[in-house]
């Protein structure tokens, strides 16, 4: 990635300078990795809710406002995600470039960034407890919210089922039976040891001044650390024994098959990894798909059938909204599709149009000021280093035989149906 620069600042932070100019913004970000850990989980969610209510010097979310109008409309999103069997607590901020300003703006931007993520407010040893209350109810609509959406649901309970030993199947977002065990001094807690213990990222993307932004860098972002956990690699060569079978009966007209694969492929082996990809984009992965043309267009069996890789885990799943009478056909046409691909009968075309969409969304990411961020987040974390020319270069010369080759491990691990 000749753009890119990768600074250490302390014990396991990092700082990434992506060189963008094509934007008038910078994006800067800062993200806490973690493993997955249930007994935390919902803590870090309802952190990441916490953040954006107040901070040391801006004590209210008015205040936080009236911040942001004045650093010319700057931006501010804080959330948590799940990068296999990581949780990310992230930070993000976009802002207008110093070049394109009578007076620069970038030091008083890096001092707000501080404020918010290292000087939350704290009263009485515990974060905020006029906001807790307010944001504990906001979590707890959030994860019902993936309750009531039932196509949602229905993933994240053949996940949980799927890899109920794993950490993966964690939900990121938390559980309602912990919020209200929550205090401010608890969550304080959770928040130093997020700052003291996590490996951080804090990445910069933009048309700047390289010299200039690291000396900004260096001097600002002082963190107190201690420890750092070690993230551990997803364990991705997981064979079923047996194939599990759950069925929910939650009285909808529409029911939601979701299939669960082990694919037993290591995204470090690149030549192979990428293959599936492709063999994945030709089974399920879109418009031109063999689910979609041949399931759910020509069969008409299903509302929606699609099937999504996850890199880390080696997982595929299948996702299908169908009638519940239509269960045992949708479920034979879909293992014939995926047969048919495991046993190379798939065509030129077909491979050729999983290619020209897996090139076309790797490429959409370069047309946001966050895209090059967020692929190199991805990179990151994985600990791989292949810049965006070199996975396209994997992709096209991608051989039928093997995209065959590597399906040839599959094995269906759950089926999960809610009818």
């Amino acid at each position: 990635m000749d753009n890119i620069n990768v600074y250490t600042l302390d014990k396991g932070v990092s700082l990434a300078l992506i060189k963008n100019k094509k934007f008038k913004s910078n994006y800067i970000s800062v993200y806490f990795i973690r493993n997955l850990d249930r007994d935390e989980v919902t803590e870090i969610s309802l952190l990441s809710n916490m953040m954006s209510t107040g901070c040391e010097k801006y004590r209210t979310i008015k205040e936080i406002s009236k911040k942001l109008d004045e650093l010319y409309g700057m931006t501010m999103n804080i959330g948590v995600t799940k990068h296999g069997e990581k949780s990310i607590s992230y930070f993000k901020f976009l802002t207008i470039s110093d070049k394109y300003l009578d007076k620069p703006i970038f030091e008083n931007v890096i001092d707000f960034v501080n404020e918010i993520v290292f000087k939350p407010l704290v009263v009485d040893d515990g974060i905020n407890p006029m906001m807790i209350d307010i944001e504990k109810d906001n979590l707890a609509d959030e994860i019902k919210s993936k309750i009531n959406d039932k196509k949602t649901y229905a993933i994240i309970k053949c996940i949980e089922i799927m890899c109920a030993d794993e950490p993966y199947s964690i939900n990121k977002s938390g559980y309602l039976e912990d919020i209200d065990k929550i205090t401010p001094k608890k969550l304080y807690d959770t928040y130093k040891q997020l700052i003291s213990t996590s490996n951080i990222l804090i990445t910069i993307e933009g048309d700047y001044d390289e010299n200039y932004i690291r000396k900004i860098c260096n001097k600002k972002f002082s963190i107190k650390r201690d420890s750092i956990v070690e993230i551990n690699r997803e364990k991705f060569d997981i064979t079923p024994k047996t194939v599990k079978k759950v069925n929910e009966d939650f009285g909808t007209n529409q029911g939601k098959l979701v299939i669960g694969y082990r694919t037993g492929v290591d995204y470090k082996d690149y030549k192979k990894y990428y293959s599936l990809l492709i063999a994945n984009s030709i089974f399920g992965g879109g418009p031109h798909s063999k689910l979609f043309n041949n399931v759910r267009e020509k069969e008409s069996i299903c509302y929606y059938a699609s099937s999504n890789l996850e890199k880390n885990k080696g997982i595929i799943l299948v996702s299908s909204g169908i009638d519940a009478q239509h269960y045992n056909k949708a479920l034979e046409l879909i293992r014939k599709e995926l047969d048919d691909v495991i046993n190379g009968n798939i065509t030129e075309i077909e491979i050729e149009n999983a290619k020209k969409s897996i090139i076309n969304s790797l490429r959409a990411f370069y047309d946001s000021i966050s895209g090059e961020t967020e692929y190199f987040l991805n990179q990151f974390i994985s600990g791989t280093d292949l810049n965006i020319n070199q996975v396209i270069e994997y992709i096209e010369q991608a051989t039928k035989d093997e995209i065959v080759e590597s399906m040839a491990g599959i094995a269906e691990d759950t089926i999960y149906f809610l009818k």
